[in-house]
């Protein structure tokens, strides 16, 4: 495997905007695990080296993202015994160890909906923005009980198109709406309930942009604001707010005019004060019970 497979790997990372954070944590522990089988090396110390090296460019790909950097930490963390092992023995339980973590990954959604599901109750209208995996399941749990949802189209790539359809197949009544008209519908709903690129220590959320005018219009409307994430999206205290991604000015589909500057940041940060509930796989934290 050349240097040439490992940059094609983070650049699939990098650019990839339909997958969410837990996604794409996922699809990172997947690529580690196929490096892990097949990487050329002579020995278990060089094939360490070279999965650090790895884990290390995987994790900056998408700083906004902590599920990416919080899960590869917690593979290279149970694998460092492996440097001093049998080379064969190395790269199945390095790859044995990555596959574990994906499977935690998608047991932590399925227990997080759960939860979720069990706060907002059935017949109950719900506002979400962008795309999240645990929100979606967490609508799959309600869909037979009275959900009705409002769902944001979440420019520029408009991922909340994608549940819209989801949920037209469920029989699901959903109202979609520009990103501009959330403060209009908000009031319509019960609660809302969006997803999670990344926490910081304090409850304050990373997730797509526009999430922090929601909750500022849901706080102003008395409508409760519930985050619903896996606790490895939750930042350490002594790790910085990390960059907030700004991608290709393009994807706006703006002509190229003198002296206007066009930007387009991915995510924004919601004060842990806006926020009503955290929900995780352990349960739902309150505002008093933040870790």
């Amino acid at each position: 495997m050349s240097l040439a497979q490992f940059n094609l790997w983070v650049a699939e990372i990098r650019n990839d905007r339909r997958r969410g954070a837990s996604e794409l944590a996922r699809r990172a522990l997947e690529l580690l695990a196929e490096a892990a089988r097949t990487l050329p090396t002579m020995d278990a110390l060089e094939l360490w080296r070279d999965l650090l090296a790895l884990t290390d460019d995987l994790s900056m790909a998408r700083p906004s993202m902590a599920p990416i950097r919080n899960l590869l930490r917690r593979w290279r963390e149970s694998s460092m015994p492996l440097a001093g092992a049998d080379l064969v023995i190395a790269r199945e339980l390095a790859a044995e160890r990555a596959e574990a973590l994906i499977a935690a990954s998608r047991r932590a959604v399925t227990e997080c909906a759960v939860h979720a599901a069990k706060l907002l109750g059935p017949g109950r209208t719900v506002m979400t923005h962008s795309l999240s995996s645990t929100v979606a399941e967490t609508c799959r749990l309600l869909k037979d009980d009275g959900l009705r949802m409002i769902v944001t189209e979440s420019r520029p790539l408009g991922e909340g198109r994608q549940l819209a359809e989801r949920f037209s197949a469920w029989r699901v009544p959903t109202t979609y709406i520009t990103d501009a008209q959330m403060g209009l519908f908000v009031a319509q709903a019960d609660a809302v309930l969006v997803g999670a690129d990344g926490v910081l220590a304090d409850g304050t959320v990373i997730n797509k942009a526009g999430t922090y005018p929601l909750a500022l219009a849901a706080r102003d409307q008395g409508v409760p604001f519930h985050v619903c994430c896996e606790s490895f999206k939750w930042r350490e205290p002594d790790q910085p707010v990390p960059e907030l991604e700004e991608m290709a000015p393009t994807e706006l589909g703006m002509p190229d005019w003198p002296a206007v500057t066009v930007r387009n940041v991915y995510f924004d940060l919601t004060p842990a004060r806006l926020v009503s509930a955290w929900i995780d796989e352990t349960g739902v934290r309150w505002p008093s019970a933040k870790p």
